[in-house]
């Protein structure tokens, strides 16, 4: 088990978490709140959710 290279924060923005999955190579990050693991945001699920969101805005 290795330790991760970056860790996002529960309060970060999306382009702050962007730059941290670049930085890192990681497809994978955890996320903490006051020293506490919450979960992992993967960095398919975030590219999932903006082709949605502009595939909403192109049908508007």
């Amino acid at each position: 088990m290795h330790s991760p290279l970056e860790i996002l924060i529960s309060i970060e923005n999306m382009q702050l978490d962007m730059e941290k999955h670049e930085r890192s190579g990681a497809w994978n990050l955890p996320v903490v709140e006051n020293n506490t693991y919450l979960g992992f945001v993967s960095k398919a699920k975030i590219f999932n959710a903006y082709r949605k969101k502009l595939q909403r805005q192109k049908e508007e």
